[in-house]
């Protein structure tokens, strides 16, 4: 299966609106003015990285010119000049190619996705800096929640944090009423 991703409005590189079913062809010479895909959902990531990216598998038509390059991770993109727009894939779908590719904690972290998801990461969830992301940036996810993701020794920061926020929000509401 190949794959595609694009922005909430399902346009790719330069704003170029696609929709699902139907087929584009370009005239360009050049592999690089092609039409963009991957055959992991991580390498699609790379590029659409937002929390509302959309992917969509795709069905090359034309001539394949297979690209290597390391971006955030070591990925083969690929590109066409005929691409079929197949479906779109579902948030779970998703989630799961993700995890069976083994992609990094925090790039799939950018798609925000729910705890039950990020939980089955287990002890792959190292570095200081996707601590950080878990304490600082995941305020969707409860003070248990993030327990349960970090190592012991992070969660009095956890709980600190939390008891900042928790502070901040009461002085707003305070100074709002």
């Amino acid at each position: 299966m190949f794959i595609k991703a694009f922005n909430k409005d399902l346009k790719g590189y330069g704003g170029f609106q696609f929709a699902v079913g139907e087929t584009y062809t370009t005239e360009q010479e050049h592999p690089w003015d092609w039409f963009h895909y991957g055959d992991k959902a991580s390498t699609t990531l790379c590029f659409y990285h937002k929390p509302d990216s959309r992917f969509c598998e795709v069905q090359p038509l034309g001539k394949i010119y297979k690209m290597r390059q390391r971006d955030c991770i070591r990925i083969t993109a690929h590109s066409s000049n005929s691409l079929k727009i197949v479906r779109e894939l579902s948030r779970d779908e998703v989630y799961a190619m993700l995890l069976q590719e083994n992609c990094p904690w925090w790039l799939t972290n950018c798609l925000m996705p729910p705890f039950e998801v990020m939980a089955q990461y287990g002890n792959r969830i190292r570095g200081k800096w996707v601590i950080g992301e878990i304490i600082k940036d995941r305020d969707d996810f409860t003070l248990e929640q993030k327990y349960a993701l970090l190592p012991k020794k992070y969660h009095a920061k956890a709980r600190y944090h939390d008891m900042t926020l928790s502070i901040i929000k009461l002085h707003q509401q305070r100074a709002g009423a």
